[in-house]
């Protein structure tokens, strides 16, 4: 049964992550949705593919939300994905903004979680066998 249970973990990790947008024009995603650590804290690594669709004319950029840091621009239909070398401990969101404004026109999260929870340690330094 624990096997059922790591499969289906990968099977929906791996699936596309559709996001909400104020616009209809506009669909975004992010492949995969999570990071996962093996210790909680630790930093997890993980490449994001990032794929959208835009109206045709305009100025956009992909920034990761926390940091207000930019990570490409485009205009138009001229970039449809994006590859990010994700480094975090905590869950951060992007958002495709376009360029004369401050709203959003969408946002994903990427969830970093952990197989295993923070080790307890021992009130003593003494171990009993």
């Amino acid at each position: 049964m624990n096997r059922f249970y790591q499969l289906l973990a990968v099977v929906m990790l791996s699936a596309p992550f559709l996001v909400w947008s104020q616009d209809d024009a506009v669909i975004f995603t992010a492949t995969p949705e999570r990071c996962i650590a093996l210790h909680k804290g630790q930093t997890c690594y993980q490449d994001v593919l990032f794929r959208w669709q835009t109206p045709a004319s305009g100025e956009y950029c992909l920034i990761l939300t926390d940091r207000q840091h930019q990570l490409t621009c485009w205009t138009g239909k001229a970039l449809q994905e994006y590859q990010y070398s994700f480094e975090g401990d905590k869950t951060a969101t992007f958002s495709l903004i376009r360029n004369d404004d401050v709203q959003p026109l969408a946002q994903v999260k990427v969830v970093v979680t952990w197989v295993y929870k923070a080790p307890k340690q021992s009130q003593s330094g003494w171990r009993l066998f």
